[in-house]
């Protein structure tokens, strides 16, 4: 049987999930998983092995117009498509699609404030500014060096005025495989 990839869909996807999980628990952290994505194909390595990750057959995903990428997550997944507000999972490869996408993300409930979307956003990883952020898993406040991506698609999500604990976590990945995460519940200084 010939195979696509080289990907263990149990190993390789734990090593991913920790990662991913340290990077949730502590903003601005960078992690890499260029070990994994260089088991995988496509123009995407690093997108698709966050996807075998994070979806499953009960979770939604929308590649924001990416019909390559929905090929591959699909592929690779047996999770389905959906329209970009019913999403549980936004990937968006390309920075442009990031404003339109984020307004429309579905953000939770008060009741359910964990029913947000994630925005999976590929990012230059050219760190040009800096912003400084304060809550869950940052002790006091942090200034942290970014991508302009990174502080647009900041910038954007409290345009929104989500209501407390209300919010989208925000997934940024490289092209070499570079990860950081910034959940729904850090917020952004004004400077």
């Amino acid at each position: 049987m010939k195979t696509l990839h080289q990907f263990d869909e149990v190993f390789d996807t734990q090593a991913v999930f920790r990662l991913l999980l340290e990077a949730m628990a502590n903003p601005t952290r960078t992690v890499s998983i260029a070990a994994q994505q260089q088991k995988l194909f496509g123009t995407y390595p690093a997108f698709l092995a966050l996807g075998m990750t994070l979806l499953d057959n009960e979770v939604t995903f929308s590649t924001c117009g990416d019909e390559q990428l929905k090929q591959d997550l699909q592929l690779v997944t047996l999770s389905q498509e959906v329209p970009v507000p019913e999403a549980d999972y936004l990937f968006i490869p390309e920075s442009r699609r990031l404003s339109a996408v984020l307004v429309q993300a579905k953000c939770g409930t008060l009741i359910d404030p964990h029913k947000s979307a994630s925005l999976l956003i590929r990012d230059s990883g050219e760190k040009t500014g800096t912003v400084t952020l304060y809550g869950a898993g940052i002790a006091g406040e942090t200034t942290f060096h970014c991508s302009e991506t990174v502080r647009q698609a900041l910038e954007l999500r409290d345009q929104q005025q989500y209501e407390y604990p209300m919010g989208i976590d925000l997934i940024f990945v490289t092209d070499s495989g570079d990860v950081t995460c910034i959940p729904r519940l850090v917020r952004r200084r004004d400077s």
